[in-house]
């Protein structure tokens, strides 16, 4: 969303804002400046467009919530990964010859839940859930005999709620993060300390890229896939060192993965001090861990890692879509149909984030100040987890915002050329020119259609000068 380069008008019948569900309404003007003189002209005003107002795609990476938005980040993620691959959008076509890996990083077991396994893989015979005899400390079964449906929708919800620890798992979701920054800068020294060399004669041989993705999963857990990619010292423009080509990096990898943690308040604890891992609680990934070497025979291998990262991102946390958007109150919260599980983690998020000794707590553990509004609070309807779904090293491959820039030049470029003219500045002169500079001034008018309110419910929306007024701005 860039208003700033808007200055060409599209065909009457051309879709407004990408044909965007929920488009942002704004009000204002965009002025070209020139340098030379200080002439200022109006390149372009809202008040010239219907009602005034100017739409502007949402950006939504939910399918639930806008469909055409969701679709154009789904596309733009695969490529952003398929670049680090295959080369393109500035990354060179050799890489595909650097050694790469694929890693999914999963969470602890916080409590037995209802599961589907198949034995053999997906196409296999269905087992049975959890073969367990004796009942819990609760009174209820421990197990669960049941060989559960695709479609079931107790999959992923606890076999006893009371004995599932939703604290710690709302807990672990927001220090997902911190763990992972962890693990990111523990590796990097244990592939230094296993090539014999200091961290900083690593980063003179090799350079350690990587792209990753959530996923959360059906009990309501993060999970992390992420690609390794070795590059030479100056990235992907340079070959890696002949050992990147052996299991080095992948057996490092593993060893951090196992022992890597981070100090966390723990919810069940009567003290809520974040110890040491040897101490108390710590944050750790799951013993299920898949490590990979990712083998490129062809444009096929390529496209599948690509799309199997790309379609975690447009998934809404809940299946319906009935958390796309924060829980601004527990009487919202009430409103919304929910499965037990589901509501039960985002009352955890509500009841941790009112109690300020652990948010406190929290905060320390995550490394960050306290913002107006507690982390869990804010981010209740992702169970605790605030981390981006997406991120990627700096030299994996371009970036969103350059995917969105040709994007956008090419729209103006092409209502240019409908309109019968050259695409330029108020000037003359080429769009870029720097001769000239670009200044927007732009307010927010609302959201949805012009006579029409698409936007969030009213539980969603934040009140006018209150802490959360930037709830909404990564959604």
């Amino acid at each position: 969303m860039n208003p700033v380069d808007v200055g060409v008008s599209l065909p009457e019948n051309r879709p407004v804002a990408g044909d965007c569900s929920r488009p942002i309404r704004l009000t204002g003007h965009v002025d070209h400046v020139d340098i030379a003189t200080g002439e200022v002209r109006r390149a372009f005003t809202s008040s010239d467009q219907p009602g005034g107002v100017l739409h502007v795609r949402c950006n939504n990476r939910r399918a639930s919530v806008c469909p055409a938005c969701s679709a154009t980040y789904k596309r733009d993620a695969r490529r952003l990964v398929l670049a680090g691959l295959a080369g393109g959008k500035g990354v060179p076509d050799t890489v595909t010859g650097h050694p790469a890996w694929f890693v999914t990083l999963t969470a602890p077991s916080f409590g037995p839940v209802h599961s589907r396994r198949q034995q053999g893989g997906k196409t296999g015979p269905v087992r049975a859930c959890h073969p367990r005899r004796g009942l819990c400390p609760h009174g209820r079964p421990a197990g669960c005999h049941e060989r559960h449906r695709a479609e079931d929708s107790r999959l992923g919800a606890p076999i006893c709620a009371d004995c599932y620890s939703y604290g710690r798992t709302v807990t672990w979701n927001a220090l997902v993060p911190k763990l992972w920054k962890a693990t990111r800068d523990a590796t990097e020294s244990a592939v230094a300390a296993a090539a014999g060399l200091t961290v900083a004669g690593l980063r003179r041989a090799a350079r350690l890229s990587f792209v990753k993705v959530a996923e959360m999963q059906a009990r309501g857990v993060v999970h992390l896939h992420v690609v390794v990619r070795v590059d030479g010292p100056d990235g992907p423009d340079s070959a890696p060192p002949g050992w990147a080509d052996g299991d080095l990096v992948a057996d490092a990898l593993r060893g951090v993965v196992g022992s890597v943690a981070v100090p966390a308040p723990d919810p069940d604890a009567v003290t809520l001090d974040a110890t040491a891992p040897e101490e108390g609680w710590a944050v750790r990934w799951g013993v299920r861990v898949d490590i990979r070497r990712i083998a490129l025979d062809g444009p096929t291998d390529v496209a599948r890692v690509s799309n199997y990262l790309a379609k975690y991102l447009t998934k809404s946390v809940t299946a319906g879509g009935s958390l796309d958007h924060p829980v601004r109150s527990l009487a919202g919260l009430g409103r919304l149909v929910l499965a037990p599980h589901v509501r039960r983690l985002v009352e955890t998020c509500w009841r941790l984030g009112h109690d300020p000794v652990f948010t406190a707590a929290l905060d320390t553990a995550l490394g960050r100040d306290s913002g107006d509004v507690p982390r869990l609070l804010r981010w209740a309807h992702q169970y605790g987890f605030g981390g981006h779904w997406i991120s990627k090293a700096r030299r994996w491959s371009t970036t969103f915002t350059a995917l969105r820039t040709v994007r956008r030049v090419w729209s103006r470029t092409l209502g240019a050329a409908m309109a019968g003219r050259v695409p330029g500045d108020a000037f003359g002169r080429p769009d870029g020119d720097p001769a000239t500079v670009v200044l927007g001034a732009w307010t927010y008018a609302g959201r949805g259609l012009y006579g029409g309110d698409t936007g969030p419910p009213d539980s969603a929306v934040p009140a006018a000068g209150s802490g959360a007024d930037v709830w909404l701005a990564g959604l």
